[in-house]
């Protein structure tokens, strides 16, 4: 579905919400019962967790990738491997995703982490762990696995947009949040907040409570064409894709918002390029958005705007790892 737009206005929701309100509840409370009577299992090798507490666009996903990255490249783990569960993919696992299928497949996020270190997906998170470990891995990095209980976590860390924070602080479907912000928090063991605070968020985490700060940059050494774009995304957060092409000034003649993790059709893409050739544009979308379109004639009218995650102070994140490492026992 489309992220609702009160989630994150600002404004107040309007009055029908107010009907969401049981479902909420109810929401929060199956997710409070799942945590009460799970029960993690522990895996020989240490379990780093990234997730976030609301409903997708926070940058978890290249969050991961250059966390992995700065573990290798400081040669604190030497075989780091991605365990997820492959959202709207069609693989039950435990299973390496390799290069045979495409997103339909494996799903978006997984093919995304797979171009950066070994991937497994696996409904049953401890099942995919135990397939990495077996494969060499010496550390698992656990993508969106704050609200999963199969594995137990050796360091938990909540990834924030500073544009979005917490939404309305609502549990869904009244608000963003996966569970109550209190539960929330209590399950991190330090946030990753990318971009600056523009939702006061940092009031909302107790004192003491790490926050590493890094931003979202566009890779470097892109050349896109110098021409007319029409911009168009799937993502939990699409105003954020959007903000980005103003921000670097792309001139943007048209901007098509779907639904998160959004199956694009041939009548999807059959739209765009129409559009795109009576405004003589090309089509401007994201990594994500890209691995899940198919095969057409015309797919070289679109680019790709490649992001990356950029640590503020790298150095101070990594000493928290080792710190928690050296003070978790392993089982």
């Amino acid at each position: 579905m489309k992220t609702p737009q009160f989630w994150y206005s600002g404004q107040k929701p309007p009055v029908w919400t107010t009907l969401l309100i049981p479902f909420a509840k109810l929401y929060n409370s199956m997710a409070r019962l799942h945590r009460e009577y799970a029960k993690p299992q522990p895996v020989s090798v240490p379990v780093i967790c990234l997730g976030n507490l609301v409903a997708g666009g926070s940058g978890k996903t290249p969050t991961a990738i250059s966390l992995i990255k700065l573990l290798r490249e400081h040669m604190i783990f030497l075989s780091p491997t991605f365990v997820t569960r492959g959202y709207k993919g069609k693989v039950i696992g435990p299973e390496r995703v390799d290069d045979s299928n495409n997103a339909v497949f494996w799903g978006d996020e997984a093919l995304l982490l797979a171009k950066t270190a070994p991937t497994y997906v696996s409904a049953n998170r401890y099942e995919g762990a135990e397939a990495a470990i077996s494969s060499g891995a010496d550390a698992i990095i656990l993508d969106d696995g704050l609200q999963n209980y199969d594995l137990q976590k050796t360091i938990s860390f909540g990834v924030v947009d500073g544009r979005m924070g917490f939404g309305n602080q609502h549990v869904i479907p009244l608000g963003p949040l996966r569970q109550n912000l209190e539960d929330g928090i209590e399950s991190v063991d330090g946030f990753i907040m990318i971009g600056d605070d523009q939702q006061n968020f940092m009031s909302k985490v107790p004192t003491g409570t790490p926050i590493f700060r890094a931003q979202m940059i566009v890779q470097k050494n892109i050349d896109l064409p110098h021409t007319p774009y029409i911009g168009f995304c799937g993502i939990g957060f699409p105003d954020k894709f959007k903000s980005t092409l103003h921000d670097l000034k792309i001139n943007c003649v048209g901007f098509h918002a779907f639904a998160d993790h959004h199956a694009y059709t041939m009548h999807d893409l059959s739209k765009l390029v129409n559009e795109a050739l009576d405004k003589k544009a090309r089509l401007l979308t994201t990594e994500k958005d890209f691995v899940r379109l198919p095969e057409f004639a015309k797919k070289s009218l679109i680019d790709v705007l490649p992001i990356e995650i950029i640590f503020d102070d790298p150095e101070s994140i990594l000493d928290f790892i080792r710190t928690r490492l050296t003070t978790s026992a392993m089982p």
